[in-house]
């Protein structure tokens, strides 16, 4: 806050005045000055001069050094026109003389002074304003790099969770390998086996799954050895449509509906697509654990909706008919650790996770939802590269 100090008189000078209006006042004061004199006769004769250094003194103050002499020569004439000689007589001895030489010359002292007066304060106030000024300038200056030292501080404390996950997960991606590779030779050796159709459908989609984790690993294994991810062009659609697919059992099952309105042309996108699909199935996952007894999921993709996006890009919602996330959680919802899951259902792991993936795409996700009513995630993407793009990783570390 910015306490404004205003110096004690200068209310007055904070204005300038036209040069008309600066004489003007001089002539007024000194006619004035001489009426009063006039109607107060003698009783001010030997101070014949006092309302007149009065009306110096205000000229000067007022107006400025110009104004001031105008004045004092004013004040010289009327004095020795009309109050020292009646009209047609001029005899100016030597006493008369003396008086309207010190009166002059204490006219002219008051009126030098009195201008230099206001030009140190005219000269003070420009100081104040400027001075004034620069601490407005500073103080905001600190009150944007505050702002940011608060911004940094709150990144720090979001990432330094995500970096410690990170180094745990990869020491346990390390340790699944073995196992899940076993899992891959197993199957593709079932495979070669006499199966129905249905049987060899089932075991394909082990395989596949077991393909997944594979590469799951291998990407937080190599993200740990800070390799750089694979860029590469993706159709959002195809993305939506095979994760729908690898779900239709869990979907099935769940007893739940899912119905897309997906746009029939879309850019592509440049990024990790197994990245993007990971986020699809945290948030198809969070979707069927919502509905319990069965419900809809709706997927709708649309070419940048969003008024807040704005470059050119896609999005994309997905909407249920769950339970909803309580409002004391919505704020935090993609905080690491944060569940509205049962205990031993949900890590609190998934949305932080995803909304990494995301910005690590450029891309912003945000979740609206009611109780008792559902919760719609949207999604932006944008389908332009960025200049010094960030490896595309799950959750970034």
């Amino acid at each position: 806050m910015i306490i404004k100090f205003q110096p004690p008189g200068l209310q007055v000078l904070n204005h300038d005045h036209s040069p008309v209006l600066r004489y003007a006042v001089a002539v007024v004061t000194v006619a004035l000055a001489l009426a009063l004199t006039s109607l107060l006769g003698p009783s001010l004769d030997p101070e014949v001069s006092s309302l007149f250094l009065a009306a110096v003194m205000v000229s000067a103050w007022y107006g400025g050094l110009g104004p001031g002499l105008l004045a004092t020569a004013l004040a010289v004439v009327f004095i020795e026109t009309f109050l020292l000689y009646p009209v047609g007589q001029y005899d100016l001895d030597v006493h008369s003389f003396l008086r309207l030489t010190v009166f002059m010359v204490v006219a002219l002292l008051i009126s030098s002074l009195t201008a230099a007066r206001k030009r140190a304060e005219d000269a003070l106030r420009k100081a104040h304003d400027e001075l004034e000024m620069r601490v407005q300038e500073r103080t905001a200056e600190l009150a944007q790099v505050n702002q940011e030292l608060w911004n940094l501080q709150r990144e720090m404390a979001r990432v330094e969770p995500l970096a410690a996950l990170g180094r745990v997960t990869g020491t346990i991606a390390h340790e699944l390998g073995t196992p899940l590779n076993s899992v891959l030779g197993y199957s593709q050796l079932l495979a070669q086996e006499a199966l129905s159709d249905s049987a060899r459908e089932s075991l394909s989609i082990i395989e596949s799954q077991a393909h997944r984790m594979i590469e799951i690993i291998q990407h937080y294994l190599s993200h740990t050895r800070g390799a750089l991810q694979r860029h590469q062009q993706i159709n959002i659609n195809d993305l939506v449509r095979e994760t729908l697919v690898l779900l239709k059992p869990i979907f099935r099952q769940r007893r739940v509906q899912v119905t897309t309105a997906l746009a029939e042309t879309l850019p592509a996108l440049s990024g990790d697509g197994a990245s993007l699909q990971r986020v699809l199935i945290n948030l198809f996952n969070n979707a069927v654990d919502a509905m319990n007894g069965g419900g809809t999921v709706t997927v709708v993709t649309h070419l940048s909706p969003f008024p807040e996006a704005a470059r050119p890009g896609v999005a994309m919602e997905i909407r249920d008919t769950g339970a909803g996330i309580p409002p004391e959680l919505l704020p935090k919802i993609f905080e690491l650790f944060v569940t509205t899951k049962a205990s031993g259902k949900g890590t609190g792991l998934g949305l932080a996770l995803s909304q990494e993936i995301v910005k690590a795409h450029g891309g912003t996700i945000d979740i609206r939802s009611q109780v008792g009513a559902g919760t719609c995630v949207r999604i932006f993407l944008p389908s332009e590269e960025r200049g010094g793009d960030a490896a595309l990783t799950e959750g970034g570390r």
